[in-house]
């Protein structure tokens, strides 16, 4: 009986350290940062209070939360191109190949990575290009870099950068990095 009792005991506790490691995977170890968890764990993601696009403050996301790939490419990658362009309220971003329903977000530069999203706009499949028109009043900045990116969408008809997420995987992201003149 002894034995039984030991062997249960051993399978509770590996079951145990098995919960606990797909947790801190899934969660990116989000919920052990005390409180700066970012928009892929599953706490923000599941609050009742996540707002939905509404204005310029909940389109933006704060810079770093973006699953990077290897290296981001300029203009152009299989499945988007974004070219350098005049600076404006628009961004054209062409050369899409996407299945399902997609969003192609506009972000700015922080630091060489993805900064605050600037715009989305909504993509379904067969579209080959889009004019992403920017919230924020001065548009994009001569000089600037800038990078187009295809995020998933929820379904819900409306982006919302908490909900409408890039892949999880950085060899899935779709990413190119373009300049404005």
């Amino acid at each position: 009986m002894a034995k039984q009792t030991r062997e249960l005991l051993l399978m509770l506790v590996i079951g145990v350290l098995i919960g606990v490691s797909v947790v801190m995977i899934s969660t990116r170890g989000g919920w052990l940062r005390d409180g700066e968890n970012d928009a892929s764990t599953a706490e923000s993601m599941n609050t009742p209070e996540t707002p939905v696009v509404t204005s310029q403050d909940s389109l933006t996301a704060a810079p770093g939360d973006f699953p990077l790939p290897p290296s981001i490419p300029d203009n152009t990658r299989v499945g988007l191109s974004a070219l350098d362009q005049l600076h404006g309220k628009t961004i054209a971003v062409g050369g899409l190949a996407v299945l399902g329903t997609k969003w192609v977000a506009i972000y700015d530069d922080h630091g060489g990575k993805p900064g605050w999203i600037l715009g989305a706009g909504r993509v379904h499949e067969g579209d080959t290009g889009i004019v992403v028109e920017l919230l924020r009043q001065e548009g994009t900045v001569a000089g600037g870099i800038y990078y187009a990116a295809i995020l998933n969408d929820d379904g819900d008809d409306v982006f919302n950068r908490l909900t409408d997420l890039p892949p999880l995987s950085p060899d899935k992201v779709t990413i190119v990095r373009f300049r404005v003149r």
